[in-house]
């Protein structure tokens, strides 16, 4: 019995320590998420000039009004299809590179710092080269397929191909840490496995489909997940580069929030459209949870 009170008490202890050490940190989540969350969500019922402060209760109008926007459709479908495009090929990219880094060989590390360095290099600075490098006349993109024999490209003035311009650039920013992802992944699976595929007679490809993919589908979760969300809310490049341009081929949701919340001071029906884009983002989440779940073990 008295074993059993001891032990009460320093469970008890050991959850007021806990407390205490969470307390710090649970207040700044409350703070500075929790209530402009909160605060935000109220805000999207209501008529609500970004100066002023006089609100007008609209219930869900502002809800309807975004369904029923053009421009808000076209920042969707723009959207969606960046963060495809994004998604497949910087899955697709970081697995090749891990898969070829996996192994060693003289400057693998150099290699591998190299493909995360865009990683840590700060989003402004990097669309601010690319967008130097996209430029028309003096870019080096187009002075480098010039010199090749190919004619220059509009890559940034061109609706057909400003998107694919951000999407480029969206992928060679984060590439490199999904890399690391998989890699860390890779390393993970014991080697036995691979030796007794090699006596079964399995070759590299068969081992891949079969044995590397399933295993790596949760670090693959995670970079799809991850990615998929840091799509959805691409800004900065949008910003910086094409501010939406040309006719909205690069307008997209994030951007769209932030033009009617501080360009046309709608901030009711930004709040709204960022609840709108909170939820595609959760639904979308939940299905790759879903779809890309795995149980297996070793």
């Amino acid at each position: 019995m008295l074993t059993r009170l001891r032990s009460s008490a320093l469970v008890a202890e050991e959850w007021k320590a806990a407390a205490l050490l969470l307390l710090p940190a649970s207040l700044g989540l409350l703070i500075f998420a929790a209530f402009p969350i909160a605060q935000a969500f109220q805000i999207s019922f209501y008529d609500a000039p970004l100066l002023g402060e006089q609100r007008e209760f609209v219930a869900l109008a502002n809800y309807r009004t975004a369904l029923q926007d053009p421009e808000f459709q076209r920042a969707l479908l723009n959207t969606v299809l960046y963060t495809i495009a994004v998604v497949v090929l910087q899955v697709v990219l970081a697995l090749l590179l891990a898969t070829l880094i996996n192994h060693a060989f003289p400057g693998v590390g150099l290699f591998r710092s190299a493909y995360f360095l865009p990683v840590i290099t700060s989003l402004v600075v990097v669309s601010t080269v690319w967008k130097i490098m996209y430029h028309t006349d003096n870019g080096l993109i187009n002075s480098i397929l010039r010199t090749a024999g190919f004619s220059a490209q509009p890559w940034l003035t061109s609706p057909d191909l400003a998107l694919f311009s951000i999407v480029i650039i969206g992928v060679w920013k984060e590439v490199g840490f999904s890399m690391l992802v998989l890699l860390g992944g890779l390393q993970a699976i014991p080697g036995d496995i691979y030796e007794s595929c090699s006596i079964d007679g399995s070759n590299s490809w068969s081992t891949f489909w079969k044995i590397t993919l399933p295993l790596l589908r949760r670090a693959l979760l995670f970079v799809v997940v991850l990615s998929t969300i840091n799509a959805f809310k691409v800004f900065i490049p949008i910003y910086v580069i094409t501010n939406g341009g040309p006719s909205d081929s690069t307008l997209t949701l994030v951007f769209y929030i932030w033009q009617n919340a501080f360009s046309y001071f709608k901030l009711g029906y930004a709040s709204a459209l960022s609840f709108l884009l909170l939820g595609l983002v959760l639904i979308l989440t939940a299905a790759q949870f879903r779809l890309l779940r795995s149980n297996v073990e070793y």
